[in-house]
């Protein structure tokens, strides 16, 4: 089980993963936090059903089809996901800071695959951007 610890608080995987699926559009797929190397990050891979990033894009005015432009429609369907991901560190304890990026679209499920950081504000969002940016070059391993 991972956990990250601060002085006399703690954070297990579980915990952030729940609050995770019980306030976003996000289920939790894996817990890769030994990937970032380091004991002061939980890291994990989400993803975000596809049909309702469309139609929310659909509400906001976008009329986008994978078939006309795969590329724009693809990109649009993935900077919604970072929207909703926005709500992920709205609802983390007040002292976690969290980076969050999303990485693919799996076209076959539908879904948008999200990589996120979690860690305390101590770290600082720099260096935790920088783990960030480490996992997602790892994720396809």
């Amino acid at each position: 089980m991972s956990i990250i610890r601060e002085k006399n608080k703690q954070y297990a995987f579980e915990e952030i993963a729940k609050i995770i699926k019980e306030n976003t559009e996000f289920d939790v797929v894996a817990d890769i936090s030994k990937r970032t190397k380091r004991e002061d990050v939980l890291a994990f891979i989400l993803q975000c059903d596809g049909e309702n990033l469309k139609k929310d894009l659909q509400e906001e005015g976008f009329d986008l089809d994978i078939e006309t432009d795969e590329e724009e429609f693809i990109s649009e369907l993935m900077n919604k996901a970072d929207e909703y991901a926005v709500e992920i560190e709205e609802n983390l304890p007040e002292d976690l800071i969290a980076y969050y990026y999303a990485y693919e679209y799996d076209e076959d499920e539908g879904v948008i695959k999200t990589i996120l950081a979690v860690a305390f504000e101590t770290l600082g969002e720099r260096k935790l951007r920088d783990v960030g940016n480490r996992l997602i070059t790892v994720v396809g391993d």
